[in-house]
């Protein structure tokens, strides 16, 4: 069996040991998805794959589903999304790898959010672009006592876009439009496996809170924001070629740093996993 190897961080450990080949095998899987649970990020050395080794490796974690956006989508494996973040001197970089240097979530603008991310580097620059991630547990668990039961109860409005995010997403098609309406969400939602509480926030998505003025609610995102952004809440990993990183997104944000040469390639397959509706 692989050994789970907890980081000396607010979140994180890496799995040694692993035949990614054997990841679905139940014994493997469950100690893999109990672990992601407990440590909220998982770091996974070894080889590029392809796109079909990677889906089969992500199904140890549950159902893969499909990205919303089509233009990022694998041909022959849809499952599976090509991530180019590749700085370009022309200035046509993806805009999703734009908005990936501010903190997020993936999927909180659908009524069930994507339960975990796949991220496997096949491509990296020769120096930066680490991702940084951030803790929501303890995020929420450093807050004051008064906030905690402030916000506990309080329900948000999560869309495709928002105002308040710095950037604008790519642009979608009708059909995209059409399955993406805005979604109301839980601000403190439970972890399903845990019963632990975490702060749910997604700076990129969330719009404003349900029942307060526009200006109550953007300080109270603002003040609940500036916890999130505490190093004592993160871990920042270091990408090698090959590496497979699995995150929980019932518990997290994170962050790409855009601090990497023009022009070096910077690609990733990544899979979504399905997974259920706030609570």
């Amino acid at each position: 069996m692989p050994q789970v190897v907890p980081n000396k961080a607010a979140l994180g450990a890496r799995i040694e040991g692993l035949d990614r080949s054997a990841a679905n095998q139940p014994a493997v899987a469950a100690l893999l998805n109990q672990a992601l649970a407990e440590h909220l990020l998982l770091v996974i050395p070894g080889d590029p794959m392809t796109p079909e080794q990677t889906r089969e490796f992500s199904t140890a974690f549950g159902q893969p589903q499909r990205q919303l956006l089509r233009y990022k989508r694998s041909g022959a494996v849809p499952d599976v999304s090509v991530m180019v973040s590749t700085l370009m001197a022309d200035g046509t970089t993806d805009k999703t790898a734009i908005r990936a240097e501010d903190w997020h979530t993936d999927d909180s603008y659908f009524a069930v959010p994507a339960k975990a991310t796949l991220l496997h580097s096949i491509e990296i620059p020769s120096r930066g672009g680490a991702t940084w991630f951030c803790n929501m547990h303890s995020v929420f668990e450093a807050l004051p006592e008064a906030t905690r039961k402030r916000i506990d109860g309080l329900r948000a409005i999560h869309g495709y876009d928002t105002p308040r995010a710095r950037n604008r997403p790519s642009p979608r098609t009708p059909e995209e439009i059409a399955e993406t309406p805005d979604v109301e969400h839980p601000l403190v939602r439970t972890h399903p496996v845990t019963g632990r509480k975490a702060l749910y926030l997604n700076p990129n998505r969330l719009d404003h809170i349900v029942g307060l003025e526009r200006a109550e609610s953007d300080a109270l995102l603002d003040e609940l924001a500036d916890e999130a952004r505490k190093p004592r809440h993160h871990f920042g990993h270091v990408w090698t070629r090959g590496d497979i990183v699995v995150w929980d997104n019932r518990a997290t944000m994170h962050r790409v740093v855009i601090d990497y040469p023009e022009g070096e390639p910077r690609i990733m397959q990544r899979v979504l996993i399905e997974g259920d509706r706030p609570y």
